[in-house]
């Protein structure tokens, strides 16, 4: 099992109820019963996401607080996902802005440096990880029996402005902190970044929007536009003719050909 990103393609009148609209498109997709067929089965959890991360929408200038704006819901801890300045999870095509592939990602990043050089000013410098990994690797009082260096990086995160920042979705989880294979630990670039913010959201922004599946509103979930399975139909018995986007990878050119009314709703599903 794995993740998936899925953009559900949502009617007008289905912004008095949003999830009650996401529950009926997704229902012919669901794993968990026994009556959708089984190579229908798409999900069984998901949850909106990508105003927090810059996996969803840019913004279009004038509706960046507009309430028909749709956000993240909170995290599986219940942790609240704010949506990054100028970025959502959806909400009607026309208030979104597809000018730019990237838009949505150099918001998000832009609001990563932000989050880092805010907390800095408010608490105290943090030692560097790879001080923790060294003492981890060559000071066997520093911390004894942590063979796989689980300790060790705990005290790392336990530093106050270490913790506020990787607990904050606008960190985006960039950086690793763990062992595989000959890989060391790495730090989040916004930590030793020597340049300057424009520098960091250059380097940092993804270079393409999103390229997520599909599901339109006349119940086709489109699999990067190869494959397309039908709400109403049994798999393999299905006589209906799919769509087909204009432009496959890059889901975001299909949806911003959408009618403006149209919702746009990014989800992150466990699949």
């Amino acid at each position: 099992m794995a993740g998936v990103w899925v953009t559900i393609c949502l009617p007008a009148e289905a912004a008095g109820d949003i999830d009650g609209a996401l529950a009926e498109a997704l229902a012919p997709f669901c794993l968990d019963t026994g009556d959708n067929p089984v190579d229908r089965g798409m999900w069984d959890k998901r949850r909106i996401h990508g105003g927090s991360n810059g996996m969803g929408f840019a913004v279009a200038p004038g509706f960046m607080d507009d309430p028909r704006l749709i956000h993240d819901d909170p995290g599986y801890d219940g942790t609240p996902c704010p949506s990054a300045p100028g970025v959502c999870a959806g909400g009607p095509r026309a208030l979104l802005d597809f000018s730019q592939p990237h838009l949505a990602s150099e918001r998000a990043v832009a609001a990563s440096w932000d989050l880092w050089h805010n907390l800095s000013a408010v608490h105290p410098p943090a030692i560097p990880l790879a001080v923790f990994v060294d003492r981890w690797r060559n000071d066997p009082a520093a911390f004894p029996g942590d063979r796989w260096g689980d300790e060790m990086l705990s005290a790392y995160r336990a530093q106050p402005l270490i913790g506020a920042y990787l607990d904050h979705p606008f960190s985006l989880d960039m950086g690793y902190l763990g062992f595989v294979g000959p890989r060391d630990p790495e730090e989040h670039p916004v930590i030793s970044y020597d340049g300057t913010r424009a520098a960091y959201i250059r380097d940092l922004t993804w270079s393409n929007s999103p390229d997520t599946d599909v599901l339109t509103l006349d119940g086709w979930w489109l699999e990067g536009g190869t494959n397309a399975v039908h709400a109403f139909c049994e798999p393999d018995l299905c006589p209906h003719d799919p769509p087909k986007p204009t432009v496959w990878p890059g889901s975001e050119a299909y949806l911003a050909d959408l009618p403006g009314n149209t919702i746009l709703v990014r989800l992150h599903c466990h699949a």
